[in-house]
């Protein structure tokens, strides 16, 4: 029992400095487009500028392909739910249109669907 304590603590610990170390873009899709070469774009959420994630054909920003398969499809199910998403950056932003408009976000992180 004091195993899984320990190794519980040791999680919520680790989650909350990985969590503290992102910034989150959050809001709605305003635009999610994929291109004929695979390129992922996206635009809303928290101020995110028209932006490319990552490729559904070539390992891309650091994402590799099966990653950025499953990130457009729970984006374009969010979009179609009208749910906000939190898409997160690391190291941190002083601000979500701060990333580079029409060009590779760099320290994409995560994308998060909320209720």
């Amino acid at each position: 029992m004091k195993l899984l304590k320990k190794i519980t603590l040791f999680a919520l610990v680790f989650l909350s400095f990985s969590a503290s170390a992102d910034s989150f873009c959050t809001g709605k899709i305003k635009q999610l487009a994929i291109g004929r070469s695979g390129t992922v774009l996206i635009a809303g959420p928290g101020g995110l500028p028209s932006t490319y994630l990552c490729s559904v054909n070539i390992k891309q920003n650091n994402v590799e392909v099966e990653s950025c398969k499953a990130i457009f499809s729970q984006l374009l199910a969010a979009q179609a739910q009208q749910k906000e998403v939190n898409i997160t950056f690391n190291p941190k932003l002083s601000s979500c249109s701060q990333v580079k408009s029409w060009g590779w976000a760099e320290g994409f992180n995560w994308v998060i669907v909320n209720d």
